[in-house]
Order: C-alpha cells, then structure tokens, then sequence
C-alpha cells in the first residue's frame, strides 16, 4: 500500500481540527447536545485517510478516477449533515426563545393589570 500526500495532509489537518475539538469539549465551550456530531466530523476524515482501500475500491465502481476526489465528496456531504443538524438545534432553541418571550409578555402584562388593580379600587 502506497502512502500519498493526500493522506497526510487530510490526515494532519483531521487530527489538528479533532484536537480542537477536544480542547472545547475540555473547557466546556460546546454544549452536551453537540460534541459528538462535531467529533464524527473531525474523526471520520482521519479514519478514512488512513483506511483508503476500501474507499479507492468504492470510488473506482462509482467511475470516480481520482480517488481523493471521494474523500473530498464524502467530506463535503458530512459537513452538510452537521449543518442540518445544527440548523434543526437553533430552530428548536428560537421556537423556546420565543415561546419565553411570549410567556414573559404574558407574565407582564398580568402583573401591570393586578398592580393597577387596588388603585382603581380605592377610588371608588
């Protein structure tokens, strides 16, 4: 098995990105709910820089002569998933966001109407 350039640099740059990674899952700069996803994106690049004969076989029965091309396909198609993922969590956290804001509108509005309430009382 011949070791390419390729390999090496998506291998440096997957194993850099995963000690990012690392690093704000240790300072707790990522929440719970979204470590992993972004460990399998940083993982799954490096597994298959190394681990490249399967992925040289699937190429060349997809037609695909440069078989980096694959890895490149598979990264793009990885990132977009993470992407979606990412964009169901923020719409969830706006539905929340807004769901609390309504609540506390509500909440105000209450108050304001007991808080006026004795003064109206007392005049009459």
């Amino acid at each position: 098995m011949r070791f390419e350039l390729f390999q090496a640099v998506v291998g440096f740059s997957s194993l850099g990105l995963t000690l990012v990674v690392l690093e704000l899952i240790r300072r707790r700069r990522l929440k719970d709910e979204l470590w992993l996803p972004w460990l399998v994106v940083t993982v799954t690049p490096l597994v298959m820089s190394f681990w490249i004969r399967p992925w040289a076989a699937l190429a060349h029965w997809l037609g695909i002569v440069y078989e980096p091309a694959l890895l490149f396909v598979l990264g793009i198609l990885l990132c977009l998933a993470l992407i979606l993922y990412l964009t169901v969590v923020v719409s969830s956290l706006m539905r929340q966001n807004l769901r609390l804001a309504q609540d506390v509108a509500l909440l105000h509005h209450r108050l304001e109407m007991l808080a006026a309430a004795p003064s109206q009382s007392s005049r009459a």
